[in-house]
């Protein structure tokens, strides 16, 4: 799941209790009449289809027929994508739902500032991918990498997953996933961090094993996929 963390375009909420964008500027007066408190404000995002609703906005003119003059840039990753919102070189992005929860708490290396989710953007559209090798082996139960996770730890080779970012739904899924089949995400394999873009080429060199990540990545790979549906 993803949302939209974006404090400077809350125009909405009461000049005297809302707290100042992430961006810097402090709320004026509001009135029914009154047009957006940040004008000028600069989106970003990473390659994933979540991405969709501000690139489209920006390019069909929405933002603008608003009166917000708008410039989308695109991040390296999760990280530099929340460091730049925090600091104030962005003022809004799609994020994962778990970062701006973490950077208000100032949690996993988040610096401690306070920004708030006005736009949820996804609640699907997650995957799982496992790499060839286990094509026709694993199926829909993760049990049947028990053997193969125990098998590598033995020899002191785990094998590795990926997500995108740990306060993140990537890793809770990767970790659930891992859990369901009796393996500790954290004792039994090796669970790195990886930019969703990046994905697919460290799969394709086999630095992993198996990944959990938004589209389009996971249908660049024809591997073996376990699509993850709301509950």
């Amino acid at each position: 799941m993803t949302g939209l963390a974006a404090a400077a375009l809350l125009g909405g909420c009461d000049s005297k209790t809302a707290a100042p964008p992430v961006g810097g500027a402090t709320p004026g007066p509001l009135s029914p009449n009154d047009g957006p408190e940040v004008k000028d404000v600069k989106f970003g995002m990473i390659a994933l289809t979540d991405c969709s609703p501000i690139v489209i906005a920006h390019e069909k003119g929405f933002f603008k027929k608003y009166g917000i003059n708008s410039v989308v840039s695109k991040g390296a990753s999760w990280a530099a994508i929340r460091d730049s919102l925090a600091n104030g070189d962005i003022q809004a992005t799609h994020m994962l739902t778990g970062m701006p929860i973490a950077s208000t708490m100032g949690l996993l290396g988040s610096p401690k500032r306070p920004m708030i989710i006005p736009w949820l953007l996804n609640r699907n559209g997650q995957s799982i991918t496992l790499a060839k090798a286990y094509k026709g082996k694993v199926q829909d139960d993760p049990k049947a990498l028990k053997g193969p996770v125990d098998e590598a730890k033995a020899k002191g080779v785990p094998l590795t997953f990926a997500m995108t970012f740990p306060p993140g739904t990537h890793s809770m899924w990767m970790r659930y996933y891992l859990g369901a089949g009796g393996i500790h995400p954290d004792r039994d394999v090796a669970l790195i961090t990886i930019p969703p873009a990046q994905m697919v080429a460290n799969m394709k060199i086999g630095k992993m094993d198996g990944f959990c990540v938004g589209e389009p990545w996971n249908a660049r790979l024809d591997c073996r996929r376990h699509r993850l549906q709301p509950r």
